[in-house]
């Protein structure tokens, strides 16, 4: 009765567990991003508005192309986005990558890493966030040139600073963005040099001849 009891309560914890893991991480990226599309976030009116003002500038910290699989860091800066600015969206915005948008998706987030930061707060008076801002990726493992996008918004599961207190139900706010992208290049490491094609007939004929000569040696001593 004991061990059973012990198993009901263990499976308990964990399925609380799970639920508490599960809402963190609902809220810390966007799976995917459809920008003036973008829907599904218990928002009534226009889907999601492009910034008039704001700007995004990302920085790959890293010198040069990328190998295959090679880890490196973006630092996205936001700049001007005066619409997080007043009520109901407190300066708060998130910042991150988000899914299913140019090449996103072949990339991948570093262990214990994550995709988003959400309840930044843009400065009162410009709108803007440079404060280092970093994630850390890894490069996708074929070569090629690739569009890695980076997302800031405001509105997207939103609550004011007071959280249950006066709290302007999140149907009634627009989600409003800006959005940028870095080109990524990876380049597969170089193949080792191969044997020129006029040396190749010499490389037999001198092997042949040396094995003969062994031939011919082990022979005599024999």
């Amino acid at each position: 009765m004991i061990k059973k009891k012990i198993f009901v309560i263990s499976i308990t914890a964990l399925l609380f567990m799970g639920v508490i893991f599960s809402v963190s991480g609902y809220h810390e990226y966007i799976n995917r991003w459809e920008g003036d599309e973008h829907g599904g976030c218990a928002h009534d009116g226009p889907a999601a508005i492009p910034s008039v003002t704001g700007t995004l500038v990302l920085t790959v910290n890293e010198t040069g192309d990328l190998a295959p699989y090679q880890l490196f860091t973006l630092e996205i800066d936001v700049f001007n986005f005066t619409e997080a600015i007043p009520d109901p969206y407190y300066r708060r915005f998130q910042t991150g990558i988000p899914g299913l948008i140019g090449d996103n998706d072949k990339f991948s987030v570093s262990p214990g890493g994550k995709l988003f930061d959400r309840r930044e707060r843009v400065d009162a008076v410009y709108g803007s966030y440079d404060t280092d801002k970093v994630f850390e990726l890894m490069a996708p493992g074929e070569a090629g040139t690739y569009e890695l996008w980076g997302l800031a918004l405001t509105g997207f599961n939103h609550t004011s600073t007071n959280f249950f207190a006066n709290v302007t139900n999140d149907m009634e706010m627009n989600i409003t963005y800006v959005q940028d992208s870095v080109t990524i290049t990876v380049v597969a490491p170089a193949a080792p040099p191969g044997i020129p094609g006029y040396m190749l007939p010499v490389m037999v004929v001198t092997v042949a001849i040396v094995g003969a000569v062994l031939i011919i040696k082990r022979k005599r001593q024999l």
